[in-house]
């Protein structure tokens, strides 16, 4: 009977052992940090490779430890049911087991376990790649024919299994970011180009182009002259050449192309300037910002005409213009130097701001949220808000914000005064 009782602890302890391993090693390969781990893959660590490995083929991972966790602690429960039976010899002598037993599992073969891998991750992640990935080797029959019954039975209800996610994600790095700037290893500034970058991918071109009300174009007709009385004044560097209206745009015009042919010859200045035109780009409003770039680097263009759908002009985009939502504002190189503040701080509840900052920016400056569906600047956002074109002195009120009408170019809110009540 001794030897019997003894078999028993030594099996529930190898078996609490078994368990605490696979949810030490099911934790840490799930919090390590997978940066540190690149890191150390680049140094030529090999175990890296091998943590790299087995979060890469993570479904493999679950499997294995899932079944071999539940395996030892089905063992566990069974030598503590003939455990108890084997000492207390009554009918509660189960009961007794099953509250004994799960206890011992939750503590020693869950909590306990987690916790520790948890709080050293890298570290033990390291030390149990190979016994892991081995071990996932042995058992990988069994774990394919699990993995098999699974997805058949997510197919069965009409779910589709999700592909493992990127080595490093978007969420992890923002975070990194974060406490890089908290702990000083990241100026401010440089903190908040960064998240440029993240926020660069997910805009459209609408919300970064030049309205069609704003668009400075030369007609085909147009002379040399013409033209740079037009760059004297205006100090751009390409322009739309529309035929009879704006709507018809059907070239680039680009001043360094005029002046490269007038150094290689005579060129009168009374030339029209369409003999000068490049082929104009067409993109629809939706098109994503990240998109968009990427075609302007690969067919070497700068400058895109945004259409919508009845083929009308809604705007352009520069190439500047895309590299302004990263560093904030650029120059056309003949664009003049000019200081054009967007904000000007009366006090610390009173603003006066450009009709073209666009919401989100305001939104940050005031701490207020500020977004609407079909305006993306607060000249427009007002313009909705009135329901009219509004008069100069003429003010409205949004949630806790005041807003008043300053200055009006033609049809357009140029200057707006902004209050927090």
């Amino acid at each position: 009977m001794e030897s019997s009782l003894i078999i028993y602890i030594l099996i529930i302890f190898l078996c609490l052992l078994f368990s605490a391993f696979f949810s030490i090693s099911e934790a840490a390969f799930i919090s390590v940090n997978r940066l540190k781990i690149k890191s150390l893959i680049e140094k030529g660590d090999t175990r890296a490779k091998a943590v790299k490995h087995i979060f890469e083929n993570h479904d493999k991972l679950f499997s294995a430890v899932i079944f071999a966790s539940n395996m030892a602690n089905v063992a566990s429960a069974s030598a503590g049911t003939a455990l108890a039976i084997e000492m207390i010899r009554k009918d509660y002598a189960p009961v007794v087991a099953t509250a004994v037993m799960t206890l011992l599992v939750v503590i020693f073969g869950e909590l306990a376990p987690k916790t520790f891998a948890v709080s050293h991750a890298e570290a033990t992640s390291l030390k149990l790649a190979r016994p892991i990935d081995f071990f996932i080797r042995l058992v990988n029959p069994v774990v394919w024919i699990i993995n098999m019954i699974s997805n058949l039975i997510i197919r069965l209800f009409g779910a589709e299994k999700k592909k493992v996610a990127s080595y490093i994600t978007e969420e992890e790095i923002k975070a990194i970011i974060n406490i890089g700037e908290k702990e000083g290893t990241l100026e401010e500034e440089e903190k908040e180009m960064l998240h440029k970058v993240f926020e660069f991918g997910d805009k459209v071109v609408a919300e970064a182009m030049v309205p069609r009300t704003e668009i400075v174009a030369v007609s085909e007709n147009d002379t040399i002259a013409d033209v740079f009385k037009l760059v004297a004044k205006k100090g751009y560097s390409r322009y739309p050449v529309i035929k009879d209206s704006i709507d018809n745009v059907i070239g680039i015009l680009y001043i360094k192309d005029i002046l490269i042919k007038m150094a290689e010859e005579q060129v009168s200045m009374d030339t029209p300037i369409a003999r000068f035109k490049r082929e104009a780009y067409y993109i629809p409003e939706n098109k994503m910002i990240r998109e968009l770039l990427e075609e302007m680097q690969q067919k070497k263009f700068q400058i895109a005409i945004i259409v919508d759908e009845y083929g009308g002009t809604e705007g352009l985009i520069t190439l500047e213009d895309l590299m302004e939502l990263l560093v904030g504002s650029l120059q056309d190189e003949f664009e003049e130097k000019e200081e054009q503040k967007e904000v000007e701080v009366v006090d610390e509840n009173t603003f006066i701001v450009s009709g073209q900052m666009s919401l989100d920016e305001l939104s940050e400056l005031l701490g207020t949220e500020i977004s609407s569906e079909n305006f993306n600047t607060i000249g427009g956002f007002l313009f909705g808000m009135f329901g009219r074109l509004p008069n100069v002195g003429e003010q409205i009120r949004y949630q806790n914000l005041k807003f008043l009408i300053l200055e009006m170019e033609g049809k357009k809110i140029s200057l707006v005064k902004v209050t927090k009540l």
